[in-house]
């Protein structure tokens, strides 16, 4: 067999990581919410997954005394050097990254453990291009994401704070925001999603409040002028979509958004004549 020595992991003394919360996509969290993940380390005996490192070396204006920045594994570290005291902890070490590529490895990692909510996912997405969002087509080739799954997360950066809270606690869902965005004003949006927030805990998804019926944008047939303005701009992009999307797309079992992300993905894979 064949060792690959750019997946080995060493055992780093704790105290030579520099540790900065803010570089984690998941912010900061308090020590309460790391204490059962630091008594499952003691039952087990041995972290599961080793920490991700950078060199220092790698890392601009990072505090001196320190070997290693950590890029992944902020709870962990926190578990085993708050609670458990370990003087040293095992680890992978990433060399020649930039910046940019350590903030995608602490999101890719953190989203492949896949207990972020969809508030962390979204602000960790405009962390990660904070000089300015790009399209969606390019965030989804870079995060190896669906440009549907992107597409709701940035619709997430465009609400309220109280909204954004109300996703985060899971009591407003990714599609619930298809209601929510159809209403112009912040004050508008408040209301819609504290209504539908507070629908779930007594009639179930299909309340009636406020004399509006919340049905979803998804179940709506399109009728005959909205089909022939798809057709159209279809044509004056010069693009081909499935059949079985756009019919999806009228019959309403297929969301605007969902036709958007197909429009976009066409659009970027077409090569000029």
């Amino acid at each position: 067999m064949e060792r690959l020595t750019e997946y080995d992991v060493v055992a780093i003394p704790c105290d030579r990581i520099y540790y900065d919360g803010s570089f984690n996509c998941r912010g900061e969290f308090t020590l309460q919410s790391v204490e059962a993940l630091a008594n499952s380390i003691n039952d087990i005996g041995r972290l599961l997954c080793p920490l991700w490192l950078q060199p220092a070396a790698d890392v601009a204006g990072m505090p001196a005394g320190y070997d290693f920045r950590l890029i992944a594994g902020h709870r962990r570290y926190r578990a085993v050097t708050v609670y458990l005291k370990w003087a040293t902890v095992p680890a992978t070490i990433f060399a020649g990254l930039t910046d940019r590529q350590a903030r995608l490895l602490n999101f890719t990692e953190n989203l492949e453990r896949k207990d972020l909510n969809p508030l962390e996912e979204a602000l960790a997405i405009q962390q990660l291009y904070s000089g300015g969002l790009p399209s969606s087509a390019v965030i989804s080739t870079e995060l190896k994401r669906d440009q549907t799954w992107v597409l709701k997360r940035l619709r997430v950066l465009k609400m309220p704070p109280e909204v954004q809270q109300l996703v985060a606690s899971r009591r407003v869902t990714l599609l619930d925001l298809q209601i929510v965005a159809r209403k112009e004003t912040p004050e508008e949006q408040i209301n819609v999603a504290e209504s539908l927030a507070a629908s779930k805990r007594g009639r179930g998804r299909n309340a009636v409040f406020v004399g509006e019926k919340l049905s979803r944008s998804f179940r709506r047939r399109r009728n005959k002028s909205e089909i022939n303005a798809l057709v159209a701009r279809c044509l004056n992009l010069g693009i081909d979509l499935s059949g079985n999307r756009v019919a999806g797309w009228c019959a309403g079992s297929i969301s605007d958004d969902e036709l958007e992300a197909d429009i976009s993905r066409e659009l970027g894979t077409k090569r000029p004549v």
